[in-house]
């Protein structure tokens, strides 16, 4: 038995947009960011007056350093251990306290630099970037004060065998 063209065309037709609809039910609306399973985890670590680490962790970023657009990330760190060697570093502390999970932001600079703002920006990494976009390493900043360096580079570089 053949259907008529002109229902086999409506019936075509109502499954595509159906199926559109479902797909689009589905989708997350409204995000900045990529969710946690595209996203690259880089290691991330602090020192203090540029002396010892002190602060170790993860950034989740969905791209490169070396893009033109900023971007959100995911920020994971804790204390690795050594004492605060300076002002900045012990108000730094007192922020990040044991554990620190949250957003930041990454805004491009000039001249192959960016800069990573979290903890209600008052924390800044401004850096350099490295290895085609997979590096960022400079100096932090808390309120604009300088309390050492940092280094941002891809998952198992910084911290072998974790």
């Amino acid at each position: 038995m053949s259907l008529p063209i002109s229902f086999s065309s409506t019936l075509l037709l109502l499954s595509v947009v159906l199926t559109s609809i479902y797909c689009s039910s589905c989708s997350h609306h409204g995000e900045t960011t990529l969710p946690d399973r595209t996203n690259a985890t880089m290691d991330l670590a602090l020192d203090t007056a540029g002396e010892r680490m002190f602060y170790r962790g993860t950034a989740l970023i969905p791209r490169g350093f070396n893009s033109d657009k900023p971007f959100d990330l995911r920020i994971r760190l804790a204390p690795w251990g050594n004492p605060p060697a300076n002002e900045t570093s012990r108000e730094a502390s007192a922020i990040l306290a044991e554990k620190f999970d949250g957003q930041g932001r990454y805004q491009p600079g000039g001249k192959r630099e960016g800069k990573v703002t979290f903890a209600g920006q008052r924390l800044q990494l401004c850096g350099v970037i490295r290895n085609n976009g997979k590096e960022l390493d400079g100096e932090w900043f808390l309120d604009g004060v300088e309390g050492g360096g940092f280094r941002i580079m891809p998952e198992g570089y910084l911290f072998l065998g974790d």
